[in-house]
């Protein structure tokens, strides 16, 4: 649905994205993750027909994104970090007014505007002027917007960063209807633990290239990443160090707080015969937990935390 080659943007000096090749096929829930001034809003800004790359190929749905801006606009719904309401307009007077704008017909508008309130949990505040409306509130009225034209693919540049947490997961929520509709996300964040929800698939950006690109679960095993243990015992706490140190599948052991973590190389397999020597070195177990690499951790290991 999404098919970028050999994208480069250059500001002056500044390279915001160096050779950038990309395809994300559709339904995919794919997540941008990097630092401030990575190359995110840039390439999302360039899908969205907003910027110009310097050169480079982008299609979305098969057009080509420079070359056919118009024909590319029903296809794609854009919400950017930064956004502006009418303060002035009731609810639905602002998204019938940008229905109207995508030209959907006026008997299909008020349809369609209980269904996207419906959805973002607005319906209450239909008649409410928009300047009433809370930081969070305004988001998700924009984010409504977005959906009005049901868009084949949404481009979402931090799109929940003004919601509380009641809001974040109602957000989640809907990204995951959306995904099970077969609506293709492109998505950038922050916060790593909500995306590993919801997200089918990652990118990791870094000075305008990409580090990484596949599903989580894939980059971990080219990773080949290890299980972190999470070991607390009532007593003996040395004598675990002790013993974990003579494991050959023990890496890393560190304590704190009365726990032992370290990271295991042999798959859980192997941990039950880990936990039988534990017991019977009389060391008194209290219980052994296993925690897997996350989107966070992938991130920690592949990033150098460098902007462009």
């Amino acid at each position: 649905m999404i098919e970028i080659r050999h994208l480069r943007k250059q500001y002056d000096s500044t390279v915001a994205i160096e050779n950038l090749t990309l395809s994300i096929p559709a339904g995919e829930v794919y997540g941008l993750i990097g630092p401030n001034g990575a190359g995110k809003t840039t390439l999302i800004r360039i899908l969205a027909t907003l910027l110009e790359p310097t050169y480079g190929e982008v299609t979305i749905g098969g057009i080509d994104v420079i070359a056919s801006p118009l024909e590319v606009h029903p296809l794609i719904g854009y919400m950017s970090d930064f956004f502006s309401l009418y303060d002035d307009m009731l609810v639905w007077e602002y998204l019938d007014h940008f229905a109207a704008c995508y030209r959907i017909e006026r008997k299909r508008r008020n349809e369609l505007i209980d269904d996207v309130l419906e959805l973002v949990s607005l319906e209450v505040r239909r008649d409410d002027k928009v300047k009433a409306l809370s930081r969070g509130m305004r988001q998700r009225l924009c984010f409504a917007k977005t959906l009005l034209h049901q868009p084949q693919v949404l481009l979402l540049d931090e799109p929940a960063s003004g919601l509380d947490p009641a809001g974040r997961i109602e957000f989640r929520e809907i990204l995951k209807k959306l995904r099970d509709m077969g609506r293709t996300v492109l998505i950038s964040s922050h916060i790593l633990t909500e995306m590993a929800d919801f997200c089918t698939s990652i990118g990791i950006v870094e000075q305008g290239r990409l580090l990484a690109t596949g599903r989580v679960e894939d980059i971990l095993r080219q990773l080949k990443s290890h299980l972190q243990l999470v070991i607390e015992v009532a007593a003996d706490q040395p004598r675990l160090v002790e013993l974990l140190d003579r494991e050959q599948a023990v890496e890393g052991i560190q304590t704190l707080n009365g726990q032992v973590t370290c990271a295991w190389s042999a798959g859980r397999e192997e941990l039950p015969g880990l936990h039988r020597r534990i017991v019977s070195e009389g060391i008194p177990l209290v219980s052994l937990a296993v925690k897997s690499d996350n989107l966070e951790d992938i991130y920690m290991r592949i990033s150098g935390h460098r902007t462009s």
